[in-house]
């Protein structure tokens, strides 16, 4: 049986139009709820740093800003398929559109990390006043929900559920470092963590101290932001510079015309693989190893704290 290179090929093609298809389908409409909350490792940590974990407010938005972004690379690439009838052509569309806001925003993980920590440093400074009255951590920690920063307020009131549905103190503490994933968080956490254990006096203390470390912190990461920011603006404008000389040479038919070939597509394959391997190369330069955390992940949960 003799096989057609052409059909071949238009059955690759169709199949990973549908499949394709089935995971934009699959992102849209979701297969399970969301997993608890876990430690990150240092790879996810890293993607988070370089703008990779969504802009939304919280998860469900960062989320639904993905969904929304893939369905548009999906919609703009067979767009581009239909009309060029290029398969590699409506395919790196669509991976250039949905790396857009990677390329436009190469900071925006990184900021956003900045400003949860003040509003860490924030809920901290409260912590200390609210527990100079003479409640317990634990009722302070239910007291301070309220006045919670808005960016923190989702994992306050998680550590809050946790602590009034039976949760060892020790276990909803490392939670809550798990789900602000840093290490700067861990050192939040920690001293609560050691509260529970002796319940010796000093703690609102201790937070004033720690709330100013904290301010130390996100101080001398924003003048590490700021040098960071030069060559991440020169990424952004190369990047932009090769996709719309891509985009215009893709309306010039004579030019463009030898890619239309299986050699050409193959060539096209091949730069393009360069194109993206040279900006993750710049991405890398851009962006710094997380700082690694110390604190244990809370793995020793009861079965009344499953389901928060």
């Amino acid at each position: 049986m003799n096989l057609n290179p052409t059909a071949v090929i238009a059955a690759l093609a169709g199949a990973v139009a549908v499949g394709g298809l089935c995971l934009a389908i699959a992102g849209l409409v979701g297969t399970t709820a969301p997993d608890p909350a876990r430690p990150a490792g240092r790879l996810e940590r890293k993607l988070r740093a370089g703008g990779f974990s969504g802009s939304g407010t919280g998860p469900a938005g960062a989320l639904t800003n993905q969904r929304t972004l893939a369905l548009g690379a999906v919609a703009v690439g067979l767009i581009v398929w239909l009309f060029t009838s290029w398969l590699m052509g409506g395919l790196l569309t669509g991976l250039a559109v949905f790396g857009l806001p990677w390329i436009l925003q190469p900071g925006r993980g990184s900021k956003a990390q900045i400003q949860r920590l003040e509003a860490l440093e924030e809920w901290v400074r409260r912590l200390s006043d609210i527990h100079t009255a003479g409640i317990s951590l634990e009722q302070a920690v239910a007291s301070s929900v309220r006045s919670a920063p808005k960016l923190i307020a989702p994992e306050v009131t998680r550590l809050t559920s946790r602590l009034a549905a039976g949760w060892r103190a020790e276990v909803a503490y490392r939670a809550f470092a798990d789900e602000l994933n840093d290490a700067t968080a861990d050192s939040v956490a920690a001293p609560l963590i050691l509260h529970v254990q002796d319940r010796g006096a000093g703690l609102s203390t201790a937070l004033k101290a720690l709330a100013a470390q904290v301010g130390e912190e996100v101080l001398m990461r924003r003048k590490v932001e700021a040098e960071r920011e030069k060559p991440r603006t020169n990424m952004r404008w190369v990047s932009l510079f090769c996709l719309a000389v891509f985009a215009l040479a893709m309306l010039s038919g004579a030019y463009v015309k030898p890619y239309s070939s299986l050699t050409g597509q193959v060539v096209l394959t091949l730069l393009a693989a360069g194109f993206i391997g040279v900006m993750v190369w710049m991405r890398r330069m851009a962006i710094a190893d997380p700082a690694p955390r110390f604190l244990a992940p809370a793995t020793d949960r009861p079965d009344s704290g499953e389901a928060l």
